[in-house]
């Protein structure tokens, strides 16, 4: 099983990943580290200081990953913010987080403060979620991780993963904090 675990930067998909795995027995696939050992970017955006990652060399570096894992009964995530562009899955994990407690996040990161408003602005519009959906449709959960320990919500992914729980995207709505 292919599980893509997304979201704003910020969210705790990277702590969130390292229990479940623990948690599931699971192969990871960490896109930033990924991207950093294989040079698969051609460039640093100098404004937003971001890596421009070339996507086809990265979803052919992920697909070959998959493919040479030796026990197909094996789940694989993959993490990283880019992770749902990402097409081969079975379930897809969007983590949210409330702009406020993101920004705070962030701000103990030591994270610019235009990062941190074009971040939490990214989530309060739901850009993870959208374009999840609109590539993975109902394979997308949203879980808002704000206020929960990140042990309680790999426990809510192994629940999605066996089919005991459902979290549509659409329920987590933080679009009254651009008002």
């Amino acid at each position: 099983m292919i599980i893509l675990i997304t979201g704003t930067p910020g969210v705790g998909k990277t702590t969130v990943s390292s229990i479940l795995v623990e948690k599931i027995d699971a192969c990871l696939v960490n896109i930033n580290e990924l991207v950093d050992e294989k040079h698969l970017y051609t460039g640093i955006d100098e404004e937003r200081g971001y890596k421009i990652v070339d996507l086809d060399a990265l979803f052919n570096e992920i697909a070959k990953i998959i493919k040479n894992i030796d026990d197909h009964d094996k789940h694989v995530v993959v993490e990283g913010h880019l992770s749902h562009l990402f097409e081969n899955s079975d379930i897809v994990i969007v983590l949210r987080a409330n702009p406020d407690v993101l920004r705070d996040r962030m701000k103990i990161k030591g994270w610019k403060a235009a990062k941190i408003r074009e971040n939490i602005e990214a989530e309060a519009i739901d850009i993870c979620s959208y374009e999840s959906f609109e590539i993975h449709g109902d394979k997308v959960n949203e879980i808002d991780t704000s206020d929960i320990h990140p042990d309680h919500v790999a426990d809510l992914i192994i629940d999605v993963i066996n089919g005991d729980k459902s979290f549509p995207v659409g329920n987590v709505d933080f679009l009254d904090y651009l008002k």
